[in-house]
């Protein structure tokens, strides 16, 4: 069945936002194969090539090999001309906040677009706006280093093995890594970086909180991981309650009694939840890759949030996690 029976029915402007994203996808994670797009845009195989002959209609045009990923071929829609100064410094303060607020790999691509952004202007503006931009946002939004950072998004984009010095949550000890970097997102306010380490026996993809490396390290090696394989990022983060994720899950499950229940009501917190209301309390379960993020979570609430169960799901693998 076409996977375009599952979506809802969208109009020109979702469409060309769809289009956008599509272009966007490509340039962001070439290695990927055509369905793992296509299930991410909710298309199905014909909508796809209608969208790819649209979008080479306007000058974005790429091609596909089954071993190499997306090659683009043409793209008219990445320069950035006739931009004034007020202009880019608008769109640096959406970015901004889109990376503040955001979730996700989208949220961390924006910083890096602010700060080309801030590239264009003529210098001593570009350098004071570059500084400005890592002080609140990289260094002050996130607690990450600007250096670190851009070291790791060049060696994202170059498929370069790196050194880090990261410190561990379980002990707070610090040590030496070397790793493949292959994704860096945002989550809660938080940047992670998704790699496959090297340095250990078998190689494992694990996460690793930015603001916790404090040096990196180029090595000059070109990444040996197989360019279409992530790991299953895209199924994986789905498991997150926050930043980390896995295949081992976890159910867990909260009662919230007095005002928090109002406030547990208010959104939907993660894909997996289920809730059972009464008139006095309210039972709130997820099942998740981490949960000590959701006891985290809980916590705001003191006394009004109690734990009633935390159990390993069935059927599911170990995800090591940094």
């Amino acid at each position: 069945m076409d996977d375009t029976a599952k979506c809802v029915h969208e109009g020109d402007g979702s469409r060309i936002t769809r289009l956008l994203r599509m272009a966007q996808e490509i340039r962001r994670e070439p290695h990927q194969t055509q369905e793992a797009l296509r299930r991410k845009l909710c298309i199905g195989r014909s909508q796809y090539y209608k969208d790819k002959a649209a979008l080479a209609d306007v000058g974005f045009r790429f091609e596909f090999h089954k071993a190499k990923g997306f090659h683009i071929l043409e793209d008219r829609l990445t320069p950035i001309t006739g931009l004034t100064f007020s202009d880019r410094l608008l769109l640096m303060f959406a970015l901004e906040h889109l990376a503040a607020e955001g979730d996700g790999t989208l949220a961390a691509l924006a910083m890096e677009t602010g700060r080309k952004l801030a590239g264009g202007l003529e210098s001593p503006f570009r350098e004071q706006i570059q500084s400005s931009f890592d002080s609140c946002v990289t260094q002050g939004t996130f607690g990450v280093k600007p250096e670190v950072l851009a070291a790791l998004q060049q060696a994202v984009h170059e498929g370069r093995r790196v050194r880090i010095l990261y410190t561990r949550a379980l002990d707070w000890t610090k040590s030496w890594r070397e790793i493949d970097p292959r994704r860096l997102y945002i989550r809660r306010r938080a940047m992670y970086m998704y790699a496959r380490t090297v340095d250990e026996t078998p190689p494992a993809w694990k996460i690793f909180r930015l603001n916790r490396i404090e040096q990196v390290r180029p090595t000059g090696i070109l990444c040996t991981w197989d360019p279409m394989d992530d790991g299953g990022f895209e199924e994986k983060q789905r498991n997150a309650f926050s930043g980390v994720f896995g295949d081992r899950l976890y159910d867990v499950t909260l009662r919230f009694t007095g005002g928090a229940m109002r406030y547990v009501l208010e959104k939907t917190w993660h894909s997996s939840q289920k809730i059972r209301r009464s008139s006095n309390e309210l039972m709130f379960s997820v099942r998740v890759s981490d949960p000590q993020e959701v006891l985290y979570w809980a916590k705001q609430w003191g006394h009004e949030a109690e734990v009633v169960g935390v159990e390993l799901a069935e059927e599911s693998a170990e995800e090591p996690k940094s």
